[in-house]
């Protein structure tokens, strides 16, 4: 393992909902991405990679452990991973790390690992209260009474001498219930966000490597841009306000016209300009600081987003291009010297392997997780096992809502050739060449001369993924609806 002077801060960035295909840094013909363009130029853009599911939850359990959904059992209400797979901050704690969380997504509440974590509808910011925070969160148990929670408070202040922490606490649930609302203003716990990242760079850089992993919102729906950043697309207040009502499960059932199609994709897209030049704005300040040279960042995405594209809306049902098809950028510390574009197929969860060679962790990945500086990947796996969430919140917008024919579990399997074979739980396939049809419109899966390499890649996802026993448990009433 590395000494500890000279491991490199890792800093792992997620643009929620943020797809590739509207990235100008992937070739979209609007300039959405001109930071992340610049700063693929002093490091490496990964062209083909893929999130292991379409959702939050699931793809954030994968980044954590390196492991597929099918293997680590995550796809409901939080990421509680089972304590026979080491996450990714417990790793890196073992290694020497000071582990930061920090969330604008309710669904991302981290704890194994992090030594802080930051839940940005929140209206305190120093390290002590989050700290504060996790701890009693750590004791809370549903049988517990308010006594027993009362008594947890009283011992967490005289042991820590942080008396203060009951006033903040009752502040801080105050401002949470009434006054913030991160999905309707993301833009602001964004700016904050980042705030705290500078403040901890500039305060460790000459005391312990950081591993800073962090969840930003602007790309996930209700789309709403500052004021100043409407270059893209510009709009009036009432137009805005109009918009703001985007509800992706609403569309499924109602439909939209092709104008507001058009216009909620370049809100989407004004959402992923500011986020990128806010993001490019932190870049800067590692060079400011002089640590640049000796860290690791990486932008990257947990899911996509449609916006109506095969009649879909958000990021839920299915595993076509739209969901998992994610830009990666990483800007390598100076010694690794690695530039350029890579075009082999990568996953998100390959962060994982990546980050333990990086460090020098000597634990092994698990096989799903290939490292980039080291492995290349054959084939890429994504699957989307429940969707029963999606169902339910569905059936809340409509009493006789009927499920559609695409609304069950389904995965996929890519190859280094971008032949993609996706398979459906009523024993559906569909096969497509990603090269020639990123669109995915023309399905060749009943072409003679594709019958061999449709059968091929149905055997390699059995061998790799096993038997397709898809969950739908039919559950998600009481579920957020914010995936």
């Amino acid at each position: 393992m590395a000494h500890k002077q000279e491991l490199p801060n890792i800093i792992v960035i997620i643009m929620d909902a943020a797809g590739a295909k509207h990235c100008s840094a992937y070739g979209h013909f609007r300039d959405t991405t001109p930071g992340m363009e610049k700063i693929a130029q002093e490091g490496v853009l990964y062209k083909h990679c893929f999130a292991p599911a379409p959702w939050t939850i699931p793809s954030h359990a994968s980044l954590m452990s390196g492991l597929y959904s099918s293997e680590h059992g995550c796809d409901e209400k939080s990421i509680q991973l089972p304590e026979v797979f080491y996450t990714l901050g417990e790793v890196l704690q073992s290694a020497g790390y000071r582990t930061v969380g920090i969330s604008c997504n309710g669904l991302v509440s981290l704890r194994r690992g992090f030594e802080v974590f930051y839940e940005m509808d929140t209206l305190v910011f120093s390290e002590r209260y989050h700290e504060g925070r996790m701890h009693m969160k750590s004791l809370k148990r549903k049988e517990d009474t308010s006594s027993d929670r009362f008594k947890n408070i009283i011992g967490y202040m005289k042991e820590n001498n942080y008396y203060s922490y009951p006033v903040h606490n009752i502040f801080d649930r105050l401002y949470r219930k009434f006054i913030v609302d991160i999905f309707k203003r993301s833009y602001n716990a964004t700016n904050r966000s980042l705030k705290i990242v500078k403040r901890l760079l500039q305060k460790y850089k000459n005391e312990k490597p950081l591993f800073i992993f962090m969840n930003l919102m602007d790309t996930h729906w209700q789309y709403n841009p500052p004021k100043n950043y409407h270059n893209i697309i510009k709009l009036d207040d009432k137009e805005m306000q109009q918009l703001m009502t985007f509800d992706p499960f609403y569309y499924f059932i109602q439909g939209i016209s092709d104008d507001w199609k058009e216009k909620l994709t370049l809100l989407y897209e004004q959402e992923l300009y500011f986020l990128d030049d806010r993001l490019y704005d932190l870049y800067r300040f590692l060079d400011e600081i002089g640590v640049k040279d000796r860290t690791m960042f990486a932008i990257t995405s947990d899911h996509g987003e449609f916006l109506g594209e095969h009649d879909l809306w958000g990021h839920y049902f299915s595993l076509y291009n739209e969901l998992v098809h994610i830009p990666l950028v990483i800007k390598y510390p100076a010694s690794v010297g690695l530039r350029g574009e890579s075009a082999h197929p990568v996953q998100l969860h390959d962060l994982y392997a990546t980050v333990l060679e990086l460090a020098g962790v000597p634990i092994p990945p698990p096989e799903s997780s290939k490292s980039m500086l080291s492995d290349v990947r054959e084939y890429a796996f994504a699957e989307h096992l429940n969707p029963s969430l999606g169902i339910a919140a569905c059936r809340r917008r409509a009493d006789d809502f009927q499920v559609k024919p695409f609304m069950q579990p389904c995965r996929c399997i890519i190859d280094r050739d971008l032949h993609k074979l996706l398979q459906w739980a009523d024993g559906r396939l569909e096969l497509y060449d990603l090269k020639a049809d990123y669109a995915e419109a023309h399905d060749l899966i009943s072409r003679a001369d594709q019958q061999s390499r449709a059968g091929h890649l149905k055997q390699v996802m059995e061998e790799n993924l096993g038997p397709f026993e898809a969950r739908d448990k039919h559950a998600g009433a009481g579920v957020s609806e914010h995936f």
